[in-house]
């Protein structure tokens, strides 16, 4: 159990030192952005179909 926390604290550090480009982060928040567009889309079409 010990090592597997030391290896996700290791982990965790490593990942907090590596630098994310400002373009990357525009990316991700893009990527969201209509990632829940299209969920928001979808749970729409079920309720339509719900209802119909």
């Amino acid at each position: 159990m010990e090592k597997v926390q030391s290896i996700t604290r290791s982990a965790l550090r490593r990942a907090s030192t590596i630098e994310v480009p400002p373009h990357a982060k525009q990316n991700l928040q893009e990527l969201f952005v209509n990632f829940t567009l299209i969920l928001i889309c979808l749970l729409l079409i079920c309720i339509i179909v719900m209802l119909l």
